[in-house]
């Protein structure tokens, strides 16, 4: 009984994503394309720019303060938390008209941009110091939180469509519950963000800011 539970549970889970990603495959791919644009973009700058860059070009001021000393974990916390909320709250919040889907993708383009910016430069200050805590520490849990940007893009931006066609969003039956869905997702989020704070100390272990 207990594995017919669990092989049914594994099979609504597959369920449901194969209906997520076969109803919200266009946006997703349109909204990861801009993020991942943003990344490039934001990887480009700081290699091009690789021999002016120091510490204090990092776009994260939060991070700089922290290697620097000048900031405990504590002190991370609420900037990173109010940075995921901002993004989080323009790509929920201001979607709702079709002509400002635009600004949907404007945010997963600076979000991917800041993202591939910091990392790099990083990466080109400390060496192989900077790869490990890049793709160990950093990364990892911007890439989830990002990954949660985009689940949410899609959603706010199918939502925005339907409203445009139908005049509200429950006039559509196959509709799923936004609300619910977006406080998951932003739950999930800020959790990643908590984890990433407890973790970041580790980063002082290789990396020596004089």
């Amino acid at each position: 009984m207990k594995n017919k539970s669990f092989n049914k549970k594994i099979y609504n889970i597959k369920n449901n994503f194969s209906k997520y990603f076969s109803e919200y495959k266009l946006v997703l791919i349109l909204a990861t394309l801009f993020l991942l644009l943003g990344i490039g973009t934001g990887i480009f700058t700081a290699v091009r720019y690789a021999g002016d860059l120091s510490l204090d070009n990092l776009s994260d001021s939060n991070l700089i303060e922290f290697l620097k000393g000048d900031k405990g974990t504590t002190g991370l916390i609420f900037p990173y938390l109010f940075s995921f909320c901002l993004f989080f709250g323009i790509i929920v919040f201001i979607n709702f008209k079709p002509f400002m889907i635009g600004i949907t993708y404007l945010a997963l383009l600076v979000r991917g941009y800041l993202l591939g910016f910091d990392i790099t430069i990083l990466i080109i200050l400390y060496g192989f110091a900077g790869i490990f805590n890049v793709f160990i520490i950093i990364l990892p849990f911007d890439l989830i939180a990002c990954l949660i940007l985009l689940v949410v893009s899609s959603f706010a931006i199918k939502r925005n469509l339907i409203i445009k066609k139908y005049g509200a969003t429950n006039s559509c039956n196959n509709l799923i519950n936004y609300t619910k869905t977006y406080w998951f997702l932003f739950i999930v989020g800020i959790l990643i963000i908590l984890i990433k704070c407890l973790f970041l100390p580790l980063i002082r272990v290789t990396i020596i800011v004089t």
